[in-house]
């Protein structure tokens, strides 16, 4: 049966955290367009995100734009991304009406073009809801909240990874993140102790999780502990670790995608900060503490200590990590 519906095309930010704070809007752009489609587009990579997700009908998974030219097929085009490129491909695509910020020579390129703000000085959600908010209008009051949406079989399978494990509570992970940069790792002796604190003062289970570019961050922790933490770094897909982190009694993390994700569960957790701002993406979450020195030099962005010192993660001290951890369990 031919679906003659309207399709309505949302392509989706490229990192795994971004990816999940524009989930924020699909509630609301559902409540909109009760009978049309709505169908994200995005990398392989991204796309467990929006896995099982109820305000979308498909996901358009693309490799290119020869491919994605062939797969993208709608009327309206909500362009999260800032790109040049992604303009493109909807352009490209013969998407009608083309919804974008005006930003990266890309305004011919657009049907609608969003005034570009000041990036990093609102909270990324705010970016995003000012997008849909000039489709769905206004008035609109529904609630931006990003969400991520287990499967009864996922859940199942966690609690059956947790028997394999042997762990009688839920564990404290504690993802340390490397993918970015050095700016934002925090101290290896200072996670060692942390873990070491945890098991011996907490009687907790540690989990290390994270993706391959963290293993040998992780390596080196572990060889520094006195009570060695479970590894699973490396070892999961970002579905199953979606699933891990939806489960755990405590989260630990700097400003990575993991983070992101823990918050859409509303877990409580602990966010440490340092080349990057929490104003702009500090997580969506009541049970979050976030840990910040605010320097002077501070948010730089930047992967590189651009003064070689990365004081803004050496200044955050154990004892505060430790205090927060106390809050929290």
């Amino acid at each position: 049966m031919t679906d003659n519906r309207k399709t309505i095309l949302i392509r989706s930010p490229n990192w795994i955290g971004d990816a999940v704070v524009s989930t924020s809007i699909l509630g609301p752009i559902r409540n909109f367009f009760k009978d049309s489609r709505i169908v994200m587009v995005t990398k392989k990579y991204v796309a467990p995100v929006f896995d099982n997700n109820p305000f979308i009908d498909d996901i358009v998974i693309f490799s290119g734009y020869k491919d994605g030219i062939a797969k993208i097929k709608g009327s309206i085009g909500i362009i999260l991304p800032n790109s040049f490129s992604s303009a493109l491909l909807f352009a490209l695509a013969g998407v009608k009406r083309r919804i974008g910020y005006k930003s990266d020579m890309r305004a011919l390129l657009l049907t609608d073009k969003i005034p570009m703000p000041s990036l990093k000085q609102e909270r990324l959600v705010d970016n995003f809801k000012r997008i849909a908010l000039h489709v769905i209008g206004s008035e609109n009051t529904c609630n931006f909240v990003p969400g991520i949406f287990l499967r009864e079989r996922e859940i199942d399978n966690n609690i059956k990874q947790t028997k394999a494990l042997h762990l009688k509570e839920k564990p404290v992970i504690i993802d340390p993140g490397a993918a970015y940069g050095p700016s934002k790792i925090w101290q290896v002796e200072k996670y060692a102790r942390l873990i070491d604190y945890i098991k011996e003062q907490k009687k907790l289970p540690v989990v290390l999780l994270g993706s391959a570019a963290s293993l040998s961050l992780t390596r080196r922790i572990t060889a520094a502990t006195r009570n060695k933490p479970i590894v699973l770094t490396g070892k999961l897909n970002l579905r199953e670790s979606i699933t891990a982190i939806s489960g755990c009694r405590l989260f630990i993390s700097t400003d990575t995608g993991a983070m992101h994700i823990a918050a859409a569960f509303g877990v409580s957790q602990i966010a440490i900060f340092g080349s990057s701002s929490p104003k702009w993406t500090g997580p969506l979450n009541t049970e979050a503490l976030i840990v910040y020195e605010n320097l002077p030099c501070s948010p730089c962005f930047k992967r590189i200590c651009p003064l070689g010192t990365y004081e803004c993660m050496k200044n955050i001290t154990l004892k505060k990590v430790e205090h927060f951890v106390e809050k929290l369990l």
